[in-house]
């Protein structure tokens, strides 16, 4: 468990290299599933997620605490330097695996549930492409990076209500385009 997060991100901005050493630790991990998401390759990720904290330790002496948790900071980070990247490999972002991003431990030794899964994931991520592109973004930060409503408002730049409608018809969206392939029954009777 962090210490207090706002003390750590001080100490860390008057060059206490524990406390940045604590900050990093604890938010490696998301910050790198986040990317590996976006990217589909875990070597990419990993080159960019140690760019995303190279970025964090230069821009930490000038962080100012906002109505954004620091998560999200380290998100929009993340999101620069992912599209950095592919701007200088001059390549395009993959789609990659959804179950690769969040797939319970429990099932690892569980293969037919993998294999089910895999396959509902790659539907969809799929099919998140044809989602308007405000729905798709707010899925991604919403669902894939797990940030709350109100820091994907920031990070969207619009209302708490907006995200919420928007993760709303995003999901019924993709519940219509589940049905439409066969990949999932109609249930309820429309």
């Amino acid at each position: 468990m962090m210490r207090d997060e706002d003390l750590l991100i001080n100490q860390a901005q008057t060059g206490d290299r524990n406390a940045l050493n604590e900050l990093i630790s604890f938010f490696w991990h998301s910050v790198y599933r986040f990317i590996s998401y976006r990217t589909g390759n875990p070597e990419d990720a990993k080159e960019i997620t140690q760019e995303t904290f190279i970025k964090v330790f230069l821009a930490l002496p000038n962080y100012q605490k906002t109505d954004a948790t620091f998560k999200t900071y380290l998100n929009r980070i993340a999101l620069n330097s992912i599209t950095d990247f592919w701007r200088k490999k001059g390549r395009i972002p993959m789609v990659v695996e959804l179950a690769e991003y969040h797939q319970p431990l429990a099932e690892a030794d569980q293969p037919e549930a993998q294999v089910l899964n895999r396959e509902m994931s790659e539907a969809i991520a799929g099919l998140l492409k044809e989602l308007p592109a405000d729905q798709r973004r707010t899925v991604e930060l919403r669902i894939m990076a797990g940030l709350p409503v109100k820091d994907t408002a920031i990070a969207m730049g619009k209302s708490d209500a907006a995200i919420k409608m928007l993760q709303q018809r995003a999901m019924k969206n993709l519940r219509i385009l589940l049905q439409a392939r066969g990949i999932v029954e109609n249930h309820t009777g429309r």
